[in-house]
């Protein structure tokens, strides 16, 4: 994949094919990983009775608000007398042989790498550029023992297809997950045959884009072109030759972002006055730079959505939204102003804490910022 400065996604190359059903280090995730974790160690159970016990934590920071389970998840890994054993907790510094603790986007993406199978030298380099672009805590190391490395390996690999990744909002990494999302509906038997006779094109385009999430200084977005019934699904504004859009958005990144990040089915009343309330005053007609920092409008003039593809495109928002990482432009451009840049609760949690990525120093790719 192409991506905003030109190189390739070393990511997405490292990840799994699918875009994962389960948030990292939640309940779910754990649980779900035990019954891997259970197999493995019934496959390696002779070799592990004469491993040393090992014990490792993560630490999850600015967990997705949508949850409403706090700031922070974890989870440990306990190896002992032949067994091993994971729950959703954190364990103390020192009865830890190894811990690190991190953002949790950056670890979830982390979780989403692929050992077997894959070319080394990429699964390194993606390892690399999530280790930059954070400030990560962690100490101790891993054990000695192979068997140990090669039953969580196993966990690891088979998690990865399950954990949801999480990319910037309306980077081209992003869109490979609405990619992936909108062509498996629009070839699925139910969606099929409704959106074979349609014709439609679809954009959303998103301007003064942050330095750490497009460096080249282009715009954020997506495109989807509808054509009897075949999907395809790009990144960025709409090509020339693919204009005029039958629907297009065009909005300012700092304004949406927060809205962007909404799990709509998760949200409760109080969040929803707070979402109101903000896209009231962040969506208003802004007299300084003369402009609505949102619009939608319909440039082919040839109607709206067509039913049947809006049913594809349904559940997109809070699927996506499931999947996006929650910085904000404002934590690390001081001269954004405050109605696009203050933290709102129904899209962060207040203990969120962005120093833990170096979006100050560097960019998406692990590129200092000059």
């Amino acid at each position: 994949m192409t991506i905003a400065n030109g190189s390739v996604s070393v990511l997405t190359a490292a990840m799994p094919d699918s875009i994962g059903d389960l948030t990292f280090a939640t309940q779910e995730w754990v649980d779900a990983a035990r019954e891997v974790l259970n197999e493995e160690c019934d496959r390696y159970r002779e070799q592990l009775k004469s491993a040393s016990r090992h014990s490792f934590c993560q630490v999850a920071h600015n967990a997705p608000a949508h949850l409403h389970i706090g700031n922070t998840l974890a989870y440990s890994v306990v190896f002992e007398n032949g067994e091993g054993e994971i729950v959703a907790e954190e364990l103390p510094d020192d009865e830890c042989d190894m811990k690190m603790a991190g953002d949790h986007s950056l670890m979830s993406n982390m979780a989403r790498l692929v050992f077997q199978g894959k070319d080394p030298n990429v699964t390194n380099a993606a390892r690399n550029r999530l280790f930059s672009l954070g400030r990560w805590q962690s100490h101790g190391s891993m054990p000695p023992e192979p068997v140990l490395h090669a039953v969580w390996q196993a966990v690891n690999d088979k998690m990865a297809e399950r954990t949801m990744p999480r990319f910037v909002f309306m980077t081209p990494e992003w869109v490979s997950s609405a990619r992936t999302i909108l062509t498996n509906r629009a070839t699925s038997e139910k969606y099929r045959d409704g959106i074979r006779d349609v014709d439609f094109t679809f954009s959303e385009e998103f301007t003064h884009t942050p330095r750490y999430a497009f460096p080249d200084g282009s715009h954020g977005g997506f495109w989807v072109r509808c054509r009897q019934g075949k999907l395809i699904v790009g990144a960025g504004p709409l090509p020339e030759d693919s204009q005029p859009a039958d629907m297009l958005t065009l909005a300012m990144y700092n304004a949406v972002i927060p809205v962007g990040r909404t799990v709509n089915a998760n949200m409760t009343e109080e969040e929803r006055e707070e979402q109101n309330a903000y896209t009231q005053q962040a969506f208003r007609f802004d007299k300084e730079l003369n402009l609505r920092p949102a619009e939608q409008t319909q440039p082919s003039g040839r109607g709206t959505m067509p039913p049947e593809l809006g049913r594809v495109f349904l559940p997109l928002h809070d699927e996506l939204s499931k999947r996006t990482s929650g910085e904000l432009p404002s934590d690390y451009d001081a001269s954004i102003p405050a109605k696009w840049g203050t933290p709102q609760q129904f899209d962060r949690h207040p203990a969120y804490d962005p120093s833990l990525l170096r979006y100050d120093e560097v960019d998406i790719y692990g590129n200092a910022l000059d």
